[in-house]
Order: C-alpha cells, then structure tokens, then sequence
C-alpha cells in the first residue's frame, strides 16, 4: 500500500526502514521512541520520522477522498 501511495519517493532512507518507522509508530505512538529503535540499524532522527507519518497520512487521506469521489 505505501508503495502504490507514492509517499516515499528519492530519500536517502530505505523504503524498507520507513515502512517499519510507520508499523513502530502505530505500535509505539511516540516518535522518539521509533527514532531511537531504527538507530539501532541505520541513523534516523525524531524529525524525520515525523516527516514520514505525517506524508503518509496525507496520501492515504486524499487516497481516500478520492475513492469517496467515485460513490
């Protein structure tokens, strides 16, 4: 699903990682907690995990809306 969104296009971070980020945050709901666990593998800051919730819930939002559109 999150690579039909499109959210996660040209980082440096890999797809793989933020699609954790995302599944830990669910999990977690703390985003310092995330950064702190996906340090561990690759270095990830607070900030950036909130850059990635925050385009996700956009996309999947106006996914969404869309999908209202066609009823």
């Amino acid at each position: 699903m999150v690579e039909e969104l499109g959210v996660f296009e040209g980082n440096r971070v890999p797809l793989e990682l933020k699609i954790l980020g995302l599944a830990f945050y669910i999990q977690l709901s703390s985003l310092r907690r995330v950064a702190r666990a996906l340090s561990e593998i690759h270095r990830v800051s607070k900030t950036a995990v909130w850059k990635w919730v925050r385009k996700f819930s956009e996309k999947l939002m106006l996914s969404h809306l869309g999908s209202l559109g066609d009823l």
